[in-house]
């Protein structure tokens, strides 16, 4: 990105003795974009060539523009190149740093504060680390770190202060459970030894509060509280594949064109009386690795089913499915906490939880959407319905009352306290799917046509079946004519989201039929197709009065002749022009003694 150079104001030179609080800020604007480092300079010069407790760094301030501060991260980083991180992903979804200062004399910590921190708090690393011994003069550096996508911001101004007696770090940092505080920190039997693990869970509020219904789809939104007592901490390993195949870290695509996949290490913190130790272990599962935008994101961290209710069995996550969701893969990252989101951290017997009553929250070191990734106790991440994925597929789904199922880590990938308290079952009401088909359906018959009709619209399929061998998957309504008579049974198949219905009635069809066996031969018609005159020939059984009916296909009878023939062989013509007859498919109909035959004849001039 563009890095832009921006000129301190308000630099102070002079002599070393009687030294006074001295500010160096930058006040030009400049963006931050999503997923990159940005970085505001700030000249310092004419101060003491080394920072110390009698003199040194003891105040940043800055104001910036931001809508999701949650997504970032901020750095000082001194001429020498060392760097801290004072914020991380602070702030959950809330707005701006206004008027913001980090100072260790503060009496709250930024990881309690709220958006906009308006006022002065304590840093996640202490500003002390820059006077032990750094020269304070040259280019320093604000930096802001954008690590999510869809929100962009920009920073106002910044500035660093330099005084005399810089203030010590206070006696707890930052908060009752830490890092450096193991003796704040307590275990779930009250023990002194434990491993600090957390309890991961989902929102059944959040849900209630982030769903929406479109025609096929459900979007739901997602909460994961952590509830237990320690942070929920990844980090990237060295192990890496491609499919099967062991890669390096740093390969973006695989040869099939999908991104590699990594396995991940859980930070488990330890606590040993007052002391806090850690180690990692790798998870269960892998995870996707995005090197060119330097994070990962933890695949099957959530998942969505919908289901019905099965009054027999106590764990929803057993009840029928009728739809599936995508799987959520995201950044671990604190956006909300258990206290400022009142309701969506419960326990187990459905007690709103608050950061007061988690003992050891906001115990956390890292979070965010780098290669580290974390959610602090009594914090929660938070998805809502409008992110890519974030849906259930209703195709097939009738309208009525089902459950949305959200279960955090069903893979069971991470360690926890409790792997049964991560599901939540949440009742919705389906309104703007399929209802259920109207069964039955319209019939009318002329003679050996029948026309059958029915009113559903909200139908995925239909088919007719007529009973003598054809179908129809076009029309409604639908037409067709029998060619043999008899008792035929129309089924009327339907198909739509709430499933498959059929329906019945039975036609009888008197009259004529198309033949075969022995009446084969006693009619044949050629030419056939024919454009006027077609040549009736065949076998006559005895010398008999030979009936000819010629009808169109809704069953009127155009043609009535009568003919004695001899027995035996025979050839009529038949003048089809002479009978003004339009172009068409007629049935050709001859009767001789107990013998009938029919056959189709095709008019085409």
């Amino acid at each position: 990105m563009k890095k832009l150079s921006l000129i301190a104001l308000g630099i102070l030179a002079g002599s070393f003795t009687g030294l006074r609080a001295q500010t160096f800020s930058s006040t030009s604007t400049a963006p931050i974009l999503d997923n990159q480092y940005h970085f505001t300079t700030i000249t310092v010069s004419g101060l003491p060539n080394s920072l110390d407790t009698s003199f040194g760094l003891c105040t940043v301030c800055f104001d910036i523009v931001h809508p999701y501060v949650g997504d970032i991260d901020i750095y000082v980083i001194s001429p020498a190149g060392d760097s801290i991180r004072l914020i991380n992903n602070q702030g959950g979804g809330g707005d701006n740093y206004a008027g913001t200062c980090l100072n260790m004399a503060a009496t709250t910590s930024v990881l309690l504060g709220q958006a906009p921190f308006t006022g002065t708090f304590i840093p996640e690393v202490s500003l002390n680390y820059y006077n032990q011994g750094q020269n304070p003069n040259g280019i320093w550096r604000f930096g802001v770190r954008d690590e999510a996508p869809n929100d962009t911001g920009f920073v106002v101004q910044a500035s660093l202060t330099f005084c005399n007696n810089p203030p010590p770090d206070p006696p707890q940092m930052p908060g009752p459970c830490d890092y450096y505080n193991g003796g704040n920190c307590y275990c779930p039997n009250g023990s002194p030894s434990c491993d600090l693990l957390p309890d991961m869970t989902a929102s059944y509020d959040y849900i209630i509060q982030d769903h929406v219904e479109q025609p096929g789809i459900i979007r739901v939104g997602n909460a994961t509280p952590n509830i237990g007592w320690g942070p929920m901490e990844i980090r990237a390993s060295s192990f890496c594949w491609c499919d099967t195949v062991p890669v390096n870290c740093s390969t973006s695509v695989c040869p099939n064109g999908d991104q590699p996949t990594q396995q991940l290490y859980q930070r488990i913190y330890h606590k040993n009386n007052g002391v806090i130790t850690y180690y990692d272990t790798l998870t269960q599962g892998r995870m996707s690795n995005h090197p060119t935008h330097g994070h990962v994101h933890v695949n099957n961290w959530s998942e969505f089913t919908l289901r019905t209710f099965d009054p027999n069995e106590p764990d929803a996550r057993n009840w029928p499915i009728v739809a599936r969701g995508s799987k959520i893969s995201f950044c671990l990252i604190n956006l909300g906490d258990c206290t400022s989101n009142n309701g969506w951290c419960r326990d187990t017997l459905n007690n709103i939880l608050t950061m007061d009553s988690i003992p050891n929250a906001p115990f956390g070191r890292v979070s965010g959407c780098g290669t580290e990734q974390g959610i602090y106790t009594g914090m929660l991440d938070i998805y809502s319905s409008g992110l890519p994925d974030m849906h259930i597929d209703l195709t097939g789904v009738c309208n009525g009352s089902y459950y949305i199922i959200s279960e955090t880590d069903p893979d069971n990938n991470f360690f926890e306290t409790n792997d049964e308290n991560n599901w939540v079952a949440v009742p919705i009401t389906l309104n703007l799917q399929s209802n259920p088909i109207t069964t039955g359906f319209n019939l009318s018959q002329s003679g050996t046509a029948i026309v059958a009709s029915n009113n559903n619209t909200d139908v995925i399929s239909f088919e007719w079946d007529f009973g003598d061998g054809n179908t129809d998957t076009i029309n409604n309504p639908a037409s067709h004519v029998y060619t043999q008579p008899g008792t035929y049974t129309i089924t009327l198949t339907q198909v739509n989201g709430c499933g498959t219905y059929t329906s019945t009635q039975v036609v009888t069809i008197t009259g004529i039929g198309e033949t075969a066996s022995f009446d084969e031969q006693l009619l044949q018609v050629s030419p056939n197709p024919t454009n006027g005159i077609v040549n009736l020939t065949g076998i006559l059984p005895g010398g008999e009065v030979m009936q000819v009916e010629l009808y169109n296909l809704v069953g009127e009878r155009v043609l009535n002749m009568q003919q004695r023939m001899p027995a035996g062989k025979y050839t009529l013509p038949l003048d089809l022009d002479a009978q003004g007859l339009a172009n068409g498919t007629y049935l050709v109909r001859v009767s001789a003694g107990d013998y009938t035959a029919v056959k189709r004849v095709v008019l085409s001039r």
